[in-house]
């Protein structure tokens, strides 16, 4: 037992000191309540003493206000000073005697013997008040009490003697079994009432130790998650170098959004020798998040890095599937490259598994050819061979004044808030050829806050990238 059931004492004398400091700041305004409530009654009574007992009644008010009041005016004063926290429990156990004898004196020094008999009741409230009120601990309660019994004992024995009188004797008896019986509950009040007052410490500060535990884990976790988020902006700055910053020319217009702060997206332009040929590719990684984006600079750097890939777009997908079906896990990226020529107006392309761009024109939208070649890092260059499924070339001609729009399905499986079954696909082409007349910032900036409003909101499930180039 962390402390003794019998002595209500904690084994932990440190625990012990503890208690009695907490006990003494809890206790210290209930004290000063029972004080000033004990002169109030203690004088009040005096009005009693006037009338049951008139001729002992200048005795009987000296030990009233002379005596028992000024001390418990002396004690409610010295509660105001430091040095009370010492002597709070002796300074209330000696109080406590001196309210209990005063009336146990009232009994010895009355006149009229039957007056005396009456007394026994305000024995009883002071009782009633040391064990229940004044915050005195059980020990000293209980040793006050059965102190001020004895002193009763004592003085209705020897100066009212009442064991002489049939009448008083049965008034003495009757006296006892209320007087004791009544000491008898507050020993038990008193007991359990520092018992659970005990227990409410050891709670509280079991409480506490946690709260404190709770609150170092919670700062260690702030300073975890401050540290996440510095790594996800120095994360979003390096993807923001990843993404161009701008255009190869006029006609074309990007926008990237990423659901976290850094996203699986990507988007990149390839300038040629050949000032007329202009390669883009975009691509959408499964995930989301730092995974994502990490998949999306090995993206970047194996575009870079294979040149010579960049005039076919096949064998640019293919090259892009080696890398990364090997270091990917079950991530697989949807990717789609190809190289427009504004002296012709061609676009050759390769599509592994990604929403093909549509084109635009005057009263339609039409999709380009819908690859059936899978994602990138789903099979392996041989398995795709040998399945007979290899990343090919398509050739398209665009039509003059026509739009092409490249995306991501962020933009088209967007869901309004309210009304979950509803995509941004709903009314799609529409919504494009409403936009026609504008140029490609325009038209992207405009087709991105339709989303915006769709959506009830401007943060996503998914990623989104657009690329829209105006065919001149």
């Amino acid at each position: 037992m962390i402390f003794s059931i019998r002595r209500l004492k904690f084994s932990d004398p440190q625990l012990e000191s503890d208690f009695r400091d907490d006990y003494y700041r809890k206790s210290l305004m209930t004290t000063r309540i029972a004080l000033i409530l004990g002169i109030a009654l203690y004088s009040i009574f005096g009005i009693l003493d006037m009338l049951i007992a008139p001729l002992s009644k200048s005795k009987i008010l000296f030990i009233r206000f002379a005596i028992v009041s000024p001390g418990l005016l002396a004690v409610f004063i010295l509660s105001f000073f430091d040095v009370f926290k010492k002597i709070m429990q002796p300074a209330l156990m000696v109080i406590s005697l001196i309210a209990g004898l005063g009336i146990v004196a009232m009994v010895g020094i009355t006149v009229e013997t039957e007056a005396g008999l009456y007394y026994y009741a305000g024995l009883m409230l002071v009782l009633m008040w040391t064990y229940t009120f004044v915050k005195l601990r059980f020990f000293y309660a209980a040793l006050v009490c059965w102190t001020i019994v004895f002193g009763y004992e004592v003085t209705t024995i020897f100066f009212q003697d009442m064991l002489s009188n049939p009448h008083l004797l049965n008034s003495f008896i009757n006296n006892n079994f209320f007087f004791i019986s009544s000491n008898v509950i507050g020993m038990f009040a008193g007991y359990l009432i520092e018992f659970y007052t005990r227990k409410d410490f050891l709670q509280r500060r079991e409480i506490a130790e946690k709260s404190e535990e709770l609150q170092v884990e919670r700062n260690k976790l702030k300073k975890r998650i401050a540290i996440m988020n510095d790594e996800l902006d120095m994360a979003r700055n390096i993807q923001q170098r990843l993404i161009p910053s701008g255009t190869p020319n006029v006609n074309i217009f990007s926008l990237y959004k990423p659901m976290e702060a850094v996203g699986g997206d990507f988007m990149e332009f390839i300038k040629f020798n050949d000032e007329k040929k202009i390669g883009i590719f975009i691509s959408d990684v499964s995930g989301h998040g730092v995974p994502a984006a990490l998949i999306t600079s090995m993206i970047k750097s194996s575009i870079q890095e294979s040149k010579k890939n960049h005039t076919d777009p096949s064998l640019m997908l293919l090259h892009l599937n080696q890398v990364l079906s090997t270091h990917t896990d079950e991530i697989f990226v949807t990717a789609f490259y190809g190289i427009y020529n504004t002296n012709d107006r061609s676009l050759v392309y390769s599509n592994a598994g990604h929403h093909p761009p549509v084109v635009i024109l005057k009263n339609k939208v039409i999709t380009l050819q819908r690859s059936r070649s899978v994602p990138l890092a789903v099979m392996s260059n041989i398995d795709m061979i040998e399945a007979g499924n290899v990343y090919s070339n398509s050739r398209a001609i665009l039509p003059k004044n026509s739009k092409i729009l490249f995306y991501t399905d962020g933009l088209v499986e967007a869901r309004n808030i309210d009304k979950r079954g509803i995509d941004f696909s709903h009314n799609f082409d529409k919504r494009l050829l409403d936009l026609k007349k504008f140029k490609s910032k325009d038209f992207t900036e405009i087709l991105f806050s339709e989303l915006v409003k769709f959506r009830g909101s401007e943060s996503f499930d998914d990623d989104i990238c657009i690329i829209c180039m105006d065919i001149i």
